[in-house]
């Protein structure tokens, strides 16, 4: 699975929804918890999402697909990534349409956020599949909590509140600590010569790094310093490295990868660690 061109389509995807779902669940989470209604945060997250989609029918190739995907929802990871991405994206709109209206009503952006948190969630299950290395674990939560530490940093720093919320700090921390998680176990992955050959595997941690401090660490720095626009470019860039990263690192079981695991832990000489760097 470290074939960029055709993994395009899916970067381009999945940053754009993660990061418009995002928006949506961090847009419900501040007017529930500080009575912050920031409402082209909603707008902005249901046109960010509605283009992610777009691009996932147009790498179907064949939009009736999508409708004969739903038929597996309860059973299938991917059914229900399909089905939710609709609730999620019908929610959002409704949300908008009833601001553009003239009658806000939290519930709908309540209602929204809820679906659109489904939607990350769902994001995360469908990538668990069996041989995938770095899919596994806390591969799966990174949606979520990126998803939402984004939207967290793009509302607090363009919606002029004056400050940072100790929520958003604490949506900081959780997504960090999840994603130093699953930096940690990636870069315990050993890595057969053949592999190390991909100047990306071979860089993982520099990849992984630059992720972690646009996307948690930097907006965090910049926001109790003071909220600036700045912090939501960064965080975008930690959002499209996330995606970037989650493709080209991926690491598929195979037998050279398994003679490479058990030599790593007996401990055999075998020169240079390949443990990447």
């Amino acid at each position: 699975m470290s074939d960029q061109v055709g993994h395009r389509p899916l970067v381009a995807f999945t940053s754009l929804a993660i990061a418009g779902a995002g928006l949506v669940v961090a847009s419900a989470y501040f007017e529930f918890a500080y009575r912050l209604a920031y409402r082209p945060a909603v707008a902005t997250g249901a046109g960010m999402l509605a283009c992610g989609l777009a691009v996932s029918l147009g790498h179907l190739g064949q939009k009736r697909r999508a409708g004969l995907a739903v038929r597996g929802a309860g059973r299938s990871a991917l059914s229900n990534e399909v089905l939710f991405a609709g609730l999620a994206l019908a929610s959002a709109a409704l949300a908008v349409s009833l601001d553009l209206g003239g009658a806000h009503i939290p519930v709908a952006t309540a209602v929204a956020g809820a679906l659109n948190a489904l939607f990350l969630a769902s994001i995360g299950l469908v990538y668990r599949v069996k041989g995938q290395l770095t899919w596994q674990g806390f591969s799966a939560v990174t949606p979520l909590t990126g998803g939402l530490a984004f939207g967290a940093v793009a509302i607090q720093s363009l919606a002029a509140t004056g400050g940072v919320s100790q929520g958003t700090l604490l949506i900081l921390a959780i997504d960090g600590i999840v994603f130093l998680q699953r930096w940690r176990d990636i870069a315990g992955i050993p890595l057969p010569d053949a592999l190390l050959a991909d100047r990306r595997l071979a860089r993982r941690d520099q990849l992984l790094g630059a992720r972690f401090f646009l996307l948690d660490v930097v907006p965090a720095i910049l926001m109790v310093a003071m909220p600036t626009p700045l912090a939501a470019a960064l965080a975008a860039a930690g959002m499209l490295l996330d995606r970037f990263g989650f493709y080209a690192l991926a690491i598929q079981r195979t037998t050279e990868h398994e003679i490479t695991a058990v030599e790593a832990r007996l401990g055999a000489p075998s020169g240079p660690s390949r443990s990447g760097s």
